[in-house]
């Protein structure tokens, strides 16, 4: 989530074979255990703030996850050990079952027959059609998404089969309809394919998940019934799940403490060391996909009359974005900004199956930062302390080096963080800016104006990652030239940094098509090496989640490769 903090856990994720390859039995889900006796019925989880609604497509904030899983189910989902079990197909679609042609391009998926809607109405293939519809329309320019734009047709011969056809095989085609937070969407609740954005089921939600949202006021609290049509008829174990909302973090660890919240997601590093002693308090760290980054913009700005793209002035050189990544010190940023939670890593690739050991690190040296600067054009021949231009590439001679770092308002730490950077590049001679954004101002759409998408930028420090252990859709999401943002698809791309490298496109071409986790992973490794060197992004800090449990709260299991929420069914409270 982009508003909190991860607490560090050096969670192991294990690394799945290719699915279309798999011919093995389905893995049956986790197994559950019969009620408590005596359980009680409401569970109190305070969160910071409001979602902003309820699909993860559209944004992604960290609370459309742990509430979308309340609501929302997929054709399969992922186990915490990291292989798949079906959730509404009755089994996954392997080449033994004939649920995947020879050729990998066919694929059959058997739907359950007795599930309906939590508004009463059947779930059929037909859900999953306008699901498949929705998330490859053009109109609604959902680029992280990837998978879908593979799909050629989608056929429902019956209400409960769905036949997939696609153009090349695609290696997460069991994660496709399902993930965090994310699943099938009712066509007959939800609306125009084509207009996701403007969807009444983003706010008023209609799911086949074990609740169903039943009041929401705003600023104050969301309360969530048990969905009493769930199709598996003896879950959920609680009646109600009440969500808070408790913007002071001291509040919320005060519910916690006192026994007033079961639940407390997201701590910082200060509450982890006040609750870690508590009586009565859990503390729980799941792997987060969450890597504390800059994002350079490599193109210029463009000013309202003329929208033509040119290079950035400074930072379309690669060795200015090489100086400054010698001249931040990841330790010091762990031990000063984060209090000491935090692991400095260097690369996308951190995690899991696709880490990538040999993605050299940036060793912290100032010093030949400012060599490197120099070389680059870039010297404060005047003696004011700030470099100017001096035969640099992309800049009038005399041009001051001056840069803003944006980040977003509502996370204490980012910002200490923010402060941390600039004061090390200002040693090196830059004139920095520092400035908070609201989220909705930074990460808007084209419409809204949203300053990344329009490239109004030119340093940013935020957090993201890839979810699940598959990290092919985010990178293209993210790096390929394709996903670079515009008016024609909204803004939906999250290539931001305007990073445009045909070898890259090449390889994120290639890793689609390669079917073998470990062939795949070689192509990973090389896109990771030419992003080391060029260095669109820095990486910097890698965290985890960790949450504040009450020892009543029960039936939790920590799932690596999903939210939290992901067994809700299964939560029971014990008195």
């Amino acid at each position: 989530m982009r508003h909190v903090l991860r607490f560090v856990f050096r969670g192991l994720l294990v690394a799945i074979a290719f699915l279309t390859a798999c011919g093995q039995a389905s893995p049956a889900p986790p197994p559950t255990q019969p009620p408590l006796p005596g359980s009680l019925k409401t569970a109190i989880i305070p969160i910071p703030q409001d979602p902003p609604g309820f699909n993860a497509y559209l944004t992604d904030t960290g609370y459309e996850e742990l509430l979308g899983e309340l609501i929302y189910e997929g054709l399969a989902e992922m186990a915490p050990d990291g292989s798949f079990y079906p959730k509404l197909a009755l089994e996954l679609p392997t080449r033994d079952n004939g649920g995947i042609s020879p050729d990998g391009l066919t694929v059959t998926w058997k739907l359950r027959d007795h599930i309906v809607w939590s508004d009463g109405e059947p779930f059929t293939s037909d859900d999953v059609r306008f699901t498949w519809e929705t998330l490859s329309h053009p109109d609604n320019g959902l680029a992280k998404v990837t998978g879908f734009d593979l799909i050629d047709n989608v056929e429902t011969p019956d209400d409960y089969t769905v036949v997939l056809h696609y153009r090349q095989p695609y290696p997460n085609l069991w994660g496709q309809f399902g993930g965090r937070g994310v699943g099938i969407f009712p066509r007959h609740a939800c609306g125009d394919p084509g207009r996701m954005a403007y969807w009444t089921c983003n706010t008023q939600p209609v799911g086949t998940g074990p609740f169903v949202l039943q009041t929401w006021e705003e600023g104050k609290q969301l309360v969530f019934a048990r969905n009493p049509r769930y199709w598996q008829t003896d879950r959920p174990f609680l009646d109600r799940l009440v969500f808070p909302i408790v913007p002071r973090k001291e509040v919320r660890s005060d519910l916690l403490r006192d026994g007033d919240a079961h639940l407390v997601p997201w701590l910082t590093p200060d509450q982890v060391e006040e609750l870690q002693d508590v009586e009565g308090v859990q503390l729980v760290s799941t792997p987060g996909r969450w890597l504390l980054r800059l994002a350079f913009n490599l193109s210029q700005p463009p000013d309202e009359e003329d929208e033509t793209t040119r290079p950035h002035f400074a930072l379309a050189d690669p060795r200015v974005r090489e100086a400054l990544d010698m001249a931040i010190d990841r330790q010091r940023l762990i031990e000063e900004a984060f209090d000491g939670q935090g692991t400095a890593t260097a690369s996308e690739f951190y995690r899991g199956w696709a880490v990538c050991p040999d993605i050299p690190e940036t060793p912290y040296n100032p010093d030949a930062a400012r060599t490197l600067l120099a070389q680059a054009g870039w010297l404060d021949l005047n003696g004011d302390g700030v470099l100017e231009a001096h035969g640099a590439p992309y800049a009038p001679d005399e041009t001051k080096l001056q840069l803003t770092l944006l980040t977003y308002d509502g996370w204490d730490e980012i910002a200490d963080a923010q402060k941390l950077i600039a004061q090390m590049w200002r040693e090196l001679g830059v004139r920095i800016f520092t400035d908070l954004a609201g989220p909705g101002d930074l990460w808007g759409d084209w419409e809204e104006g949203g300053l990344e998408v329009r490239g109004q930028f030119d340093v940013d420090l935020w957090d993201d990652g890839y979810p699940g252990t598959d990290p092919t859709d985010y990178l293209i999401w993210r790096y390929a030239s394709w996903s670079i943002p515009s008016m024609e698809d909204g803004g939906a791309g999250g290539n931001v940094m305007r990073f445009a490298n045909a070898k890259v496109d090449r390889l994120l071409q290639q890793a689609l098509a390669q079917p073998d986790p470990a062939t795949r992973r070689q192509t990973f490794c090389q896109i990771g090496r030419i992003l080391a060197d060029e260095r669109p992004t820095l990486y910097l800090v890698y965290f985890s989640n960790t949450y504040g449990l009450s020892p009543r709260l029960q039936g939790l299991v920590v799932n690596p490769n999903d939210a939290l929420t992901w067994d809700v069914f299964n939560w029971q409270l014990a008195k």
